[in-house]
């Protein structure tokens, strides 16, 4: 027990010492084979510096286009203090970046760039979500002229929704791939919508009221319920025009008519 209790603390130390310069780290007990424990306790600091920094690379390539790279290196090394990497799966370590941007003083000059960070996660989100299989065309229309829209449909797992009061889809197409033509950022609202499509993150503005609909069937709701929601964000919203683009992405992989979730009568 005793030595269980050593390691672990020694396993804190040096955790500690990887993420804080001041840190004294275990340094005692490092060998130093042509280096002083201070030296090689830098390398290992630097090469986790190092790993982490690329990973938020990978994941936010329009923040980092849009930050520059020397002040996004900064920020990712502030960030790893406040939120340590907890496993040893990098996947997980962004996941409150936009959250960390946020809390910044010297953001506000560019107040989209946590919710562009926001839709990376969520592009990173799609693109690990299972599989599934969607439902064909004639499946659906036929459960449709079944049970109308007393049917509850399921979507596909890699489907993610943002609303931003920013052009956000906007902003990412352009620090991706940079135009001659001005950037205007007008502030108007972009309700987006991403899923998988042959391997790769698709994304797509849409209206308001069609938005209102995919989010309330994502949350389980049925047709009709999803229908009159979008109605009451625009009265001449066309749910026949809304399904058919759900089905053409294959993002429909599940119908169930509302009848089969109620208890049967006694």
């Amino acid at each position: 027990m005793h030595d269980a209790s050593a390691l672990l603390e020694w396993q804190r130390q040096f955790l500690d010492a990887l993420y804080d310069v001041d840190a004294a780290g275990p340094r005692e007990s490092f060998l130093g084979n042509g280096l002083e424990p201070d030296a090689r306790l830098r390398i290992y600091r630097h090469s986790s510096e190092a790993i982490h920094i690329g990973a938020l690379h990978v994941t936010y390539p329009a923040v980092l286009a849009l930050t520059g790279v020397d002040y996004f290196d900064q920020v990712v090394r502030g960030y790893r203090k406040t939120y340590p990497s907890r496993s040893g799966n990098l996947q997980e370590f962004g996941a409150h970046f936009a959250e960390y941007l946020e809390a910044l003083p010297d953001i506000r000059a560019l107040a989209y760039l946590p919710d562009v960070a926001r839709m990376e996660w969520l592009r990173q989100e799609s693109a690990l979500a299972a599989d599934a299989e969607a439902v064909s065309p004639e499946t659906f229309m036929t459960a449709l002229e079944n049970a109308g829209e007393s049917l509850r449909i399921g979507l596909h797992p890699s489907v993610r929704m943002l609303t931003s009061s920013h052009p956000i889809l906007t902003i990412w197409r352009y620090a991706i791939q940079p135009t001659s033509e001005q950037l205007l950022l007008d502030g108007h609202t972009e309700h987006v919508v991403l899923w998988r499509e042959e391997g790769e993150v698709a994304m797509a503005m849409v209206d308001p009221a069609s938005f209102a609909c995919i989010a309330s069937l994502a949350r389980g709701d049925a047709l009709d319920a999803a229908h009159a929601v979008a109605q009451a964000r625009d009265p001449a919203f066309d749910l026949a025009a809304c399904l058919p683009s759900l089905l053409r992405q294959n993002l429909i992989t599940t119908i169930h008519p509302l009848t089969s979730f109620r208890e049967a009568p006694l």
